[in-house]
């Protein structure tokens, strides 16, 4: 069998590895296509580096790092970066046995997520934790939503912590737009699909079985602090 074996259709490519058939539309500025890119990654690079961490007597995961990774943290993304260990769509499943990391953590990951699927990855975030420890961080929706209210009623006439994206002019209703939404970074799926809060979140973990649910502090963050929109829960998996 030809191990690699190409096949052109109108704009659209076709790469054919070992019988597997990757679609893709023409693309000059890249040396392989996102799909095909993957696929090789996740074959040669991810499957060796499974078996590594595999052995290890403790294990931590970041759902969703950014470009520094975190000092013994093992990195989970939709997309390839320097954090990334392993690539998948959570919304889709997790893809670890059961009870397979002691410590999980994840800074603005969540609200990527479609609203609807949140109870499903959260689940999927406890059923791979070992009898440990969830630490999540997201954009307080609360507090967007009360800046809003105050630039509705003409209290607020700037934004409140500097963030100035896509809003040169200070302009609080598009801070609201820009922290709710997002979608400005092209580099991967940006856009925010899900609003939280402090005593939701804690409803969602309490009902999935999590306990000691509590809110943390700015200082307690691992990675990245977004600061004032920051929201922190820490959350535990205990044997009963």
């Amino acid at each position: 069998m030809q191990l690699i074996s190409k096949q052109k259709r109108g704009n659209k490519r076709i790469i054919n590895i070992l019988g597997f058939k990757i679609s893709y539309k023409k693309n000059h500025t890249s040396i392989l296509p996102v799909p095909v890119a993957t696929f090789l990654y996740k074959v040669f690079a991810e499957a060796s580096i499974r078996r590594k961490n595999s052995k290890k007597t403790q294990r931590f995961l970041e759902i969703g790092p950014g470009s520094q990774r975190l000092k013994g943290f093992e990195g989970l993304n939709i997309v390839k970066n320097n954090a990334t260990d392993y690539i998948a769509d959570v919304s889709k499943g997790i893809p670890f046995k059961s009870n397979t990391f002691n410590l999980i953590y994840s800074s603005h990951f969540l609200e990527h997520i479609e609203w609807y699927k949140t109870s499903f990855v959260l689940r999927e975030i406890y059923r791979v934790l070992n009898w440990g420890v969830f630490e999540l961080w997201i954009p307080d929706g609360l507090k967007i939503a009360e800046q809003f209210i105050l630039a509705e009623k003409k209290i607020l006439k700037q934004t409140p912590d500097g963030w100035l994206c896509f809003n040169p002019d200070d302009n609080p209703y598009l801070w609201a737009n820009g922290r709710l939404f997002y979608g400005a970074n092209p580099a991967y799926p940006s856009w925010h699909k899900a609003v939280f809060s402090e005593n939701y979140l804690k409803q969602l973990l309490s009902e999935i079985g999590f306990k000691n649910i509590s809110k943390m502090t700015n200082s307690q963050c691992r990675g990245y602090d977004h600061g004032w929109i920051n929201l922190g829960i820490r959350a535990e998996k205990i044997k009963e």
